[in-house]
């Protein structure tokens, strides 16, 4: 009966992920307690090189950290394939999927077996919703890692014009 408790509301595979969660960019800076209450919301995946987590124009549902493997996000631009990220251990993608509505802007393929954790829309505004600090702090964390992203798209984009 405890593995079964376990199972279903302990989520062990991801809490011996622990220690590997606190290393990715946006968990480094949450404490135990708020990261076991990301946990708690959040789904351990794995996927197989050359799946696709999702395809440009997919409705966005969820955030997708990796833990394991490597992700391209390309992008269909005049009839060919345009790599826009190489990601790796640690880094996180899919996180508009969070804050907007829209359609999902790239396709995401898997280059390398990934081990990931996903954080489906639903469940961060639940965090939102029962852990309102928690939640202001995971949405600073992605807000400056998107301005940095946008700092370095902005100035490849200059360099290119050059």
């Amino acid at each position: 009966m405890k593995d079964l408790f376990e199972f279903l509301f302990e989520k062990p595979e991801l809490r011996k992920l622990t220690k590997e969660l606190h290393e990715t960019m946006l968990f480094r800076d949450l404490s135990h307690a708020e990261l076991d209450r990301v946990i708690a919301h959040a789904q351990l995946r794995s996927f197989k090189k050359g799946d696709h987590i999702f395809f440009e124009g997919d409705p966005g549902s969820a955030l997708y950290v990796i833990l394991k493997g490597n992700i391209q996000i390309l992008r269909h631009v005049h009839g060919k394939h345009v790599v826009l990220a190489d990601l790796s251990k640690g880094m996180f993608f899919g996180e508009l999927a969070l804050v907007h509505g829209m359609p999902r802007t790239a396709t995401a393929l898997v280059t390398e077996d990934a081990l990931m954790v996903c954080l489906f829309r639903h469940n961060f505004e639940a965090v939102i919703k029962h852990y309102p600090k928690l939640g202001t702090k995971l949405l600073a964390s992605i807000s400056r890692i998107l301005a940095k992203r946008l700092a370095t798209t902005i100035e490849r984009s200059v360099d290119n014009k050059r």
